[in-house]
């Protein structure tokens, strides 16, 4: 009995000093893992200008208002700014807030233009008579910035040899206005000689100021 004691002290730490126990791995103990906090963002704010006033302002695709504006409480980093004005071409860029400080953006806006663009959907002959009667469709849009006025369709059939150059058929049909964006389908009929190969050309005009501009063409 009396050498009890010092033997369960010597074999204690003989297990301490082999690394067979810790104070984590002992019964009632818990371990406890250091953690980095969260950092709190930080939040700046935006003046936006733009030339001419009034663009809208778009903010990571978000309707934000017009310019001139100031946005306030945006979360620091980078953003995706947006600016459009009808007429106008669309202005992208990106834009970095930092914490506690106010970015400053002017943005001057380029005047748009209208862009014509057209498909031909169907070309086919149609006899009556002995004559054939040419009918095309199609359709012609304004993807660009600006509307486009007295726009119309210029559709020419040209014999595809040289010696019958005076049998050449041309047409105009008449489009109107195209708003950015509008979309309108033609149809026209063109009369040709019976006996004689064509080729045909479409290309759209439209006014601007005092003369008329073509646009897009396509051969058939």
């Amino acid at each position: 009995m009396r050498y009890r004691a010092p033997l369960i002290c010597l074999l204690v730490l003989a297990l301490l000093s082999a690394g067979c126990a810790s104070t984590t791995d002992l019964p009632g103990t818990t371990s406890q893992k250091k953690t980095t906090p969260t950092p709190t963002p930080g939040y700046g704010s935006i003046a936006i200008t733009s030339s001419p006033i009034g663009a809208e302002v778009y903010l990571d695709g978000e309707l934000k208002g017009t310019a001139p504006l100031t946005l306030t409480d945006i979360p620091a980093g980078k953003h995706t700014l947006c600016l459009t004005k009808i007429g106008y071409v669309e202005s992208n860029s990106t834009v970095t807030v930092t914490a506690d400080k106010e970015t400053k953006v002017s943005k001057s806006l380029r005047q748009g233009k209208p862009k014509l663009s057209l498909d031909i959907t169907g070309s086919n002959m149609i006899y009556q008579g002995m004559d054939p009667l040419m009918e095309i469709s199609g359709t012609v849009r304004n993807t660009g910035e600006e509307s486009a006025f007295e726009t119309r369709l210029v559709i020419t059939m040209t014999p595809k040899d040289s010696k019958e150059k005076n049998l050449k058929v041309t047409k105009i049909h008449v489009i109107g206005p195209l708003n950015p964006g509008d979309e309108k389908r033609y149809v026209e009929h063109l009369q040709l000689k019976r006996g004689i190969e064509y080729r045909g050309t479409i290309k759209c005009e439209y006014r601007d100021g005092s003369k008329m501009v073509s646009g897009a063409s396509k051969s058939f």
